[in-house]
């Protein structure tokens, strides 16, 4: 049985994520919300006093979804270069849906305007994120599915701000995301 409370907590996540996932936090106000659900402002603000508080729901339902999908996709083969397949792949839904860049790269280039316990849940998402790749590459370094110059770590990063800054490239250059997956593929080693 639903809840009608838990319902339009659910439908102001909803669509929360998907004003900052195409407009950014700071382009969007609870009015915008209030229109899209039908919904009068105080009833987001019954769920979501401020806005830092939405932002920061928002940030751990990325991080909770994130954490779910890495541990399903884990479970489901060892292969690095699957891993890392399947991330494309989630790069390229997101792009597909409305042109949206990923969490990371919104909340990165928004960064230094979000509210301080916005910034904390951004680099706690960005730091698993970025872990998470890291094991990743690590695995299939030890394991000789990749080859590369240079250290895990550099490579992740390198890898991570490629990806990002290739979302919103493809917003004006729509073959960027393709491009630059191609390219690291190459990069670490694809035949």
């Amino acid at each position: 049985m639903s809840n009608s409370r838990t319902d339009t907590r659910k439908q102001i996540l909803d669509c929360a994520e998907t004003l900052m996932l195409s407009r950014g936090f700071n382009a969007f106000s609870y009015q915008h919300i209030s229109s899209q659900l039908g919904v009068k402002n105080a009833a987001i603000h019954y769920h979501f006093p401020s806005k830092t508080d939405l932002g920061v729901a928002v940030i751990q339902r990325f991080r909770r979804r994130f954490a779910r999908w890495t541990e399903r996709e884990g479970q489901l083969t060892a292969d690095p270069w699957m891993r890392l397949e399947w991330y494309f792949d989630l790069l390229g839904r997101y792009y597909d849906d409305d042109q949206k860049i990923c969490p990371t790269g919104m909340l990165s280039a928004e960064f230094h305007a979000l509210p301080e316990p916005m910034q904390a849940e951004a680099q706690a998402f960005a730091l698993g994120l970025i872990n998470w790749g890291g094991d990743i590459l690590r695995d299939g370094v030890e394991r000789g599915y990749f080859r590369f110059p240079g250290s895990v770590a550099d490579k992740t990063l390198q890898i991570f701000a490629a990806l990002q800054g290739a979302l919103q490239l493809a917003r004006v250059q729509p073959a960027a995301l393709e491009a630059v997956i191609k390219q690291i593929r190459l990069d670490l080693g694809a035949r």
